[in-house]
């Protein structure tokens, strides 16, 4: 049986050396069955491209607009009801001033040296680091 691809794009963003990361709200966490640990970013629409759907998503769930540096991590999986394509991109200079949508509940900007004392998980730690070597890469760090 054939499922249908979604193509979702998340921005891991940065502030020097901060990171945004998000918790779902409860209604999804319990929804979904989920740690709720979350980096903005979601579905494309038909029809949109990559990085339009990349920059309203961020600005619909947390009212920043940023610049993305280049994509950080790609995987698929393959769900029950549809196959998802994640594109995980590192973002940097968020403008504006941070407001989160119904969807999360929760934000910090975590320092790096500090990502290790969270309780955020392993998968998440992961994504960070390598988001943040094509980051420092970008900036001549």
């Amino acid at each position: 049986m054939t499922k249908p691809y979604k193509i979702v794009a998340k921005a891991i963003i940065f502030d020097q050396d901060y990171v945004l990361i998000l918790r779902k709200s409860l209604e999804e966490r319990v929804a979904k069955d989920t740690h709720g640990w979350d980096f903005p970013g979601g579905g494309l629409e038909p029809c949109e491209p990559l990085m339009d759907a990349l920059a309203r998503e961020v600005m619909e769930e947390t009212g920043l607009e940023v610049k993305v540096v280049a994509p950080a991590y790609i995987y698929d999986e393959i769900q029950e009801e549809k196959h998802l394509i994640i594109i995980k991109f590192a973002c940097c200079r968020p403008m504006g001033t941070l407001k989160l949508s119904s969807e999360h509940d929760y934000h910090c900007w975590v320092h790096l040296n500090e990502l290790e004392q969270g309780e955020f998980p392993d998968w998440m730690k992961e994504e960070i680091r390598r988001a943040y070597r094509i980051f420092c890469d970008f900036r001549g760090k």
